[in-house]
């Protein structure tokens, strides 16, 4: 194939020949999504759910009320329902239940005549509740990614991401994806799309399965405009961003804030949308992320913290779902472990936290090692949750302060690519774009532009955002550059990303810039 200079650069960028580009610009095909339906525990549980089927028995899925489990829990209910399952499934209260299966709701799950119950991303850890679903005659089958225990789980079957062979994590929605299409022994475009969805919101990484599974989700969504997704972002293209930006926040807002059930009111909207009143149900969740983003720049703006200090260990009085947003806020601007709790809803002398962190500081690790009498811990190697009383606060920060100083996060000078403004075509954005999709584990090239001058700069909203065109159709656009940036008249440069652009039906480049 032949190279463009542009493209060039681009290769070299990644490490790749233009034979990978290639192998990596083909259509993505479903043949190369993992095939599950070998695998013994995958076998066991379908046989369980065939005998469920043949006694008419009742079936509940228990999910999680974060995208990935509220996607799992749709994905499995209507190939459950497809099935011939009398499935229903339950998304729990953040604030009523808390996260993953418990032995009390176990306890109700069994009252109200439930011969099974098959959670979705959660339960690896649910022992006290696995215990109890024994005990009551009540079998459990578990499908989850997420981290073991010193115990393992005792179910009757385990249909875990690590248990699988593959190259890299996946989300608890392409997993639940991908046993939907064992038990129904077919592919469905619609519930491969949510599984989609569900990576890019737990931020899988976009590599093999991961990348090849959003590629398809995106090119799917595109063509099918289902309207479960597209009430929530009305676009003529979607990309990973719209996802990542505009949709999936929307879904978080709700198992953010609200503090009853009303996640559950998502379960029909996305697993069975044709029988839901989708424009009422996407007008509610508009408004829902409206008031998540005001008391979430509220509780911003309100902070005080130690520059000096080796980590962020703050106290809010915030919904404690919103702890995970602003701790990846303050991990982003700070580049600092950072962890924020609130008062629990249903205890206030408890305090619930959230923790984010970045390569060079494991946060379960950093829990582990914390002499403060833990109520709760889990998660990720740097995203994770935990709660504490408040009295034993002091003891944790001073803990997580510690292990901070002795593991600091290792942040890597980004690479840049050298770019001339006549370089910025929308041609070469979709060369950019046939990389992607983009995000962890393979994030979005970055670009330099040298010597430009700020005296020709434009801004918007009263100078606080830098929004000025550099040629026809594109334009230096950026959120963190103001009116008041650049103090000298010297030649600035500027790290840009490519990003399209919609606006009544136009498209064209925005360069999202930084100051380097």
């Amino acid at each position: 194939m032949k190279v463009s200079s542009f493209l060039g650069k681009l290769l070299s960028y990644y490490g790749l020949s233009a034979e990978d580009y290639e192998r990596l610009a083909l259509p993505p095909s479903v043949s190369s999504l993992p095939d599950v339906s070998g695998d013994p525990n995958v076998r066991k549980a379908i046989a369980r759910l065939s005998l469920s089927r043949e006694r008419k028995e009742k079936v509940l899925i228990y999910g999680d009320y974060d995208t990935d489990g509220v996607m799992s829990a749709a994905i499995l209910c209507r190939a459950f329902r497809e099935f011939g399952l009398d499935a229903s499934a339950y998304l729990p209260s953040r604030y009523l239940d808390g996260y993953g299966l418990t032995a009390k709701n176990v306890e109700r799950i069994a009252a109200a005549g439930y011969g099974l119950i098959f959670t979705c991303d959660n339960g690896v850890t649910a022992h006290e509740a696995l215990l109890r679903s024994r005990d009551l005659g009540l079998d459990v089958i578990v499908l989850d990614h997420h981290d073991f225990d010193e115990t393992a789980p005792e179910c009757l079957a385990l249909v875990h991401a690590d248990r699988l062979g593959l190259q890299e994590t996946i989300s608890a929605g392409l997993l639940s994806y991908s046993f939907a299409r064992a038990l129904l022994r077919r592919s469905d475009g619609y519930l491969l799309t949510l599984g989609a969805l569900s990576t890019l919101s737990d931020a899988m990484p976009l590599t093999g399965v991961n990348r090849d599974a959003v590629r398809l989700g995106l090119s799917l969504l595109n063509e099918n405009r289902y309207p479960s997704l597209t009430l929530l972002s009305d676009r003529r293209l979607y990309d990973e961003r719209s996802l990542q930006m505009e949709i999936i926040p929307k879904i978080n807002a709700v198992g953010r804030l609200c503090e009853g059930t009303e996640t559950n009111r998502l379960l029909g909207y996305f697993a069975f949308p044709e029988k839901t009143d989708l424009v009422k149900i996407s007008a509610w969740l508009n408004g829902v992320n409206g008031r998540r983003k005001e008391l979430t720049r509220a509780a911003e703006e309100g902070l005080s913290l130690d520059p000096n200090e080796a980590a962020i260990v703050v106290v809010t009085k915030t919904p404690e779902g919103l702890n995970g947003l602003l701790a990846s806020r303050l991990l982003n601007e700070y580049g600092k472990p950072v962890c924020v709790l609130s008062p629990s809803k249903r205890d206030p002398s408890l305090l619930v936290g959230s923790l984010r962190s970045e390569e060079g500081f494991n946060v379960l690790k950093a829990l582990e090692g914390s002499k403060a009498p833990l109520l709760s811990k889990g998660g990720h190697a740097f995203a994770g949750g935990v709660s504490i009383r408040a009295e034993d606060l002091p003891q944790f920060r001073r803990d997580l302060l510690y292990s901070a100083l002795k593991h600091r996060i290792e942040r890597k000078r980004p690479k840049l690519i050298p770019l001339s403004v006549g370089e910025c075509t929308m041609e070469n954005y979709r060369l950019v774009a046939s990389l992607g999709p983009f995000g962890n584990g393979h994030e979005a090239p970055r670009f330099l532009l040298e010597k430009l001058d700020p005296s020709t700069f434009r801004y918007i909203h009263e100078g606080a955002y830098l929004s000025t065109g550099i040629a026809p159709g594109v334009r230096l656009f950026s959120f963190r550059i103001h009116n008041g940036s650049f103090l000298s008249p010297e030649p600035v440069a500027l790290a840009v990303t490519f990003s399209l652009n919609e606006w009544k039906g136009r498209r064209s480049l925005d360069l999202l810039a930084e100051i380097v």
